[in-house]
């Protein structure tokens, strides 16, 4: 059983959109959706939503102070009770056949160890990382990777599946990376002797909006961070 956890921020519609589609998948026990301090007339239309459409598969929860997008991820895989989550954002979608790719998934043994992290192949329409499919990334091959067209846009795309408790041990609050915090995380995951492994198949609809955090928040990435994660990934051994 997975559980679909949801950071978000002052959205009401696109959030909705988000799992809509996997809502009644069997294999889908809980979605938690964790609001950021968004402001009260459209969490309140969340919570209202929710109870009156009777989503009883949703878990809201609403932080009391705004702790920004890395740190509200965290909030939202903190919340599951699965041992494995996908982690969404809330303005992109997921279907049942990305958790039909998912349970396809030819590692098996790793899959049960949580030491694998599985990472959607097409962040559709504008993402397109299907070159990667099948490949199984490691600290001994990633810098190789990373001059490949899309590959470094892969690892900043955390719409992804991974093993809760791992993800909370790995996860490292010590810096706010704004929007690399999912190459950030990619990073850490790698360093601690973990996976990536590229699902084929797994797709999901990443939405481009005006709205959109990493169009908002850019320029708050602090000076030179990205770069350094990306030279630290290229160096990795």
């Amino acid at each position: 059983m997975l559980s679909v956890c949801i950071p978000t921020y002052n959205r009401t519609t696109l959030l909705y959109e988000s799992f809509a589609q996997v809502l009644n998948d069997p294999r889908v026990s809980e979605i938690v959706i964790v609001d950021d301090n968004s402001d009260w007339d459209l969490y309140d239309d969340i919570a209202y939503t929710i109870r009156e459409n009777k989503w009883d598969k949703v878990k809201l929860f609403r932080n009391q102070k705004n702790l920004d997008c890395y740190r509200n991820k965290r909030e939202a895989v903190s919340k599951a009770t699965n041992e494995w989550v996908v982690l969404l954002d809330s303005d992109n979608v997921i279907t049942p056949a990305y958790l039909n790719a998912l349970f396809n998934v030819p590692h098996p043994d790793k899959f049960r160890l949580g030491t694998v992290l599985y990472q959607p192949s097409f962040a559709m329409p504008h993402f397109d990382f299907r070159r990667f499919e099948s490949l199984l990334i490691d600290k001994g091959c990633v810098g190789k990777y990373m001059p490949v067209t899309n590959f470094e846009t892969m690892l900043n795309a955390m719409n992804f599946v991974v093993n809760r408790d791992k993800f909370l041990r790995i996860w490292d609050g010590s810096v706010d990376p704004v929007t690399s915090d999912s190459i950030y995380f990619n990073y850490k995951w790698l360093e601690a002797g973990n996976s990536i492994y590229v699902v084929p198949g797994m797709h999901y609809e990443h939405r481009v909006h005006d709205g959109s955090h990493y169009k908002n928040n850019n320029r708050r990435t602090p000076k030179g961070f990205h770069e350094d994660i990306v030279q630290r990934l290229k160096n990795m051994r």
